[in-house]
């Protein structure tokens, strides 16, 4: 089965594939769970020196942030 290039799907999104053949008999449908693959985007760190050691940042919403 090739989609095309331009198919973008969701994790966690579920798709629904069947097969007909010549005559128009359809299988079943067999269900297929899209998985994230894609890594966060970087997150961006505020700089840290001895006079202001405190950190902040942003990071994609859902994503944990560890230091």
């Amino acid at each position: 089965i090739d989609l095309p290039a331009n198919q973008k799907f969701r994790g966690g999104e579920q798709l629904k594939v069947t097969s007909t053949d010549a005559s128009g008999n359809k299988s079943t449908a067999a269900i297929v769970d899209v998985k994230d693959i894609t890594p966060p985007v970087v997150p961006t760190v505020s700089e840290v020196t001895s006079e202001s050691p405190q950190v902040s940042g942003t990071a994609e919403a859902g994503s944990t942030v560890k230091v």
